[in-house]
C-alpha cells in the first residue's frame, strides 16, 4: 500500500498532466481531484478564489489566453499533506489574458505549485509565476 505521501503526489501528477487546461477533460479530472470548496492563491493576490465552479470559470478565462500552451515538469516535492512541483510553461498569447487583447506573441516562464490535500482532494492550491517575466515578453511593459 503506497504512502499518504506518495498517493497526495500521484494525485499532484494527475492534476498537473490530465487537469491541464487545455486538456479536452480538465474540469472532469478537477471534478474528481478538487475539494467543492478549494481555496487557490494565484499569484499573490490577497483574495483567494473559494470554490470548484470559480476556480473552474478562472483557469479557463487564463487558457482562453494561451491556446497552445503546455508545460513540462521539472521537479516534484511531497511530504505529508502538501506538494510542490516546479514547472516551465510555453504559448502564443492569441486570446483574451488577464483583460489583455491578443499579442500574438509568445511566452516562456519557470513557475510553482503548491497543493495543500486532504481525503484525497486538493483544498488549497497556491500558483505563482513571474508575471511580470510574461507582460515583458508580451510588450506589455
Amino acid at each position: 500500500m503506497a504512502s499518504l505521501t506518495e498517493e497526495n503526489k500521484s494525485i499532484a501528477l494527475r492534476f498537473s498532466k490530465e487537469g491541464w487546461g487545455t486538456n479536452p477533460n480538465w474540469q472532469q479530472i478537477w471534478d474528481e481531484l478538487m475539494s467543492p470548496d478549494v481555496v487557490y492563491y494565484f499569484n499573490s493576490t490577497p483574495e483567494p478564489i473559494v470554490g470548484l465552479e470559480a476556480n473552474k470559470a478562472f483557469n479557463e478565462s487564463l487558457f482562453q489566453g494561451f491556446r497552445d500552451i503546455h508545460q513540462t515538469m521539472a521537479d516534484m516535492v511531497a511530504e505529508a499533506n502538501k506538494v510542490v512541483y516546479r514547472t516551465s510553461i510555453e504559448g502564443t498569447h492569441t486570446g483574451e489574458f488577464l483583460g489583455t487583447p491578443p499579442t500574438g506573441k509568445s511566452i516562456r516562464v519557470n513557475d510553482f505549485t503548491l497543493l495543500e490535500l486532504a481525503d484525497g482532494k486538493i483544498v488549497k492550491w497556491w500558483y505563482e509565476c513571474n508575471l511580470l517575466a510574461v507582460m515583458q515578453q508580451l510588450g506589455l511593459v
